[in-house]
């Protein structure tokens, strides 16, 4: 196998061969660290990769360069004293760095990148959470399990994490449109604790989200941070029906609403059944389709106990009634007058239309959004047992 090249003097020369120059330079003047080799790796959603390397003269400059074609890219400067330098840059960037070698992860200075001083910021802050954090660890293991000044500790434990939560929070707020936005969701206070709660801090995720999407839309930092904002969705989507499925214990939320007779219909009248509670807009292009689809399901499980509680968020009063008949439904179909603002919807923690939940006559939700072959298949199992 043939090993990498790394000098920076045969870098630059690759890209001219190709037709491609460098475009993001990074030079600096690092005292006290002559001889000593520094790599840059670019940073990317997925992990790091080794781009250039030098050594540092005997003066402390050195050189580095590369190509990118998409802003924003991070880079981290790695030097053979294991310290490490993040760096944001964009294709026609020239930073500069410079500062003393030991320690440099704390003392450096850069220019050339605003946003890399943000960074720096981010850095500088979560050093002296690391710092205290360690320190009060410490403290904590050498008092006695059972001596009371423990609790203090833990009290300034919680809050030193607090204060770094609430310090990355502001900061988000106050620079969504930088991309070091997008590093200060990502930092750690250990490898194994996150700074940013993933659920408690949706909305900070968002955020970056959105200003990442209108700014770098083409990043491949941007399509990492949409994926995992619809990762946190989902986890936040089931975190909430398992909450509604451990209180339920025969309180699911109430169901009364009137039928197009104008009847009030409780949910709780089909106490017996097991019941398909289902969301839906009649009037939508197609619901047809999905009304032929019930009708098959009432009329091959209602003699086995099985009933249809369907709630409809029509905004037309008349529009809605004209659907049931032409539709010939024959399941219980309601409807609520506050169509998509419905407040029976939002209880049930529906979030898309259609939705559907499975009820046992115990009241508990054995199934949810099941359709077709599925909803056969778990409908079957349930009348089963």
């Amino acid at each position: 196998m043939k090993k990498a090249l790394l000098t920076t003097g045969i870098i630059p020369l690759l890209f001219l061969a190709c037709g491609e120059k460098p475009n993001i330079f990074i030079n600096g003047e690092i005292k006290e660290g002559a001889g000593t080799r520094v790599y840059l790796e670019r940073i990317d959603p997925d992990g790091s990769r080794l781009i250039d390397s030098t050594k540092i003269d005997r003066h402390g400059n050195f050189f580095l360069a590369t190509r990118d074609t998409l802003p924003p890219v991070f880079y981290s400067l790695k030097f053979s004293n294991d310290e490490r330098v993040t760096l944001v840059a964009s294709p026609g960037d020239t930073l500069t760095v410079s500062g003393t070698l030991d320690g440099i992860h704390d003392n450096y200075w850069i220019e050339g990148s605003e946003d890399a001083l943000w960074i720096k910021l981010l850095d500088f802050q979560m050093s002296r959470t690391v710092t205290l954090v360690d320190s009060l660890k410490k403290t904590f293991d050498s008092i006695p399990a059972l001596d009371s000044r423990r609790a203090s500790v833990e009290s300034a434990f919680k809050e030193t994490l607090e204060k770094q939560v609430t310090f990355t929070r502001d900061f988000i707020l106050a620079h969504a449109i930088s991309p070091a936005s997008y590093y200060a969701l990502y930092q750690r206070i250990t490898p194994d604790l996150a700074v940013m709660d993933e659920i408690a801090d949706y909305q900070s995720f968002k955020i970056v989200a959105s200003s990442m999407s209108a700014i770098y839309p083409g990043s491949p930092y941007t399509t990492s941070l949409l994926n995992h904002l619809k990762m946190i969705a989902t986890r936040i989507r089931d975190q909430q029906l398992r909450n509604l499925i451990d209180n339920s214990e025969g309180s699911l939320p109430a169901v009364r609403l009137p039928d197009a007779k104008g009847k009030m219909i409780d949910l709780d009248d089909m106490k017996d059944k097991l019941v398909i509670l289902d969301f839906t807009l009649l009037t939508a292009r197609e619901s047809p389709e999905r009304v032929r689809e019930m009708q098959r399901v009432h009329e091959k499980y209602r003699a086995r106990g099985v009933a249809i509680y369907q709630v409809c968020l029509d905004p037309n009063r008349l529009a809605w009634e004209e659907m049931v008949e032409r539709l010939g439904i024959s399941w219980t179909c309601v409807r609520d007058e506050n169509a998509l603002q419905s407040r029976v919807a939002a209880a049930w923690n529906v979030k898309e239309i259609p939705a559907n939940y499975i009820i046992s006559n115990k009241k508990e939700i054995v199934g949810k959004n099941l359709y077709g072959t599925r909803l056969d298949e778990r409908l079957s199992e349930l009348l089963a047992r």
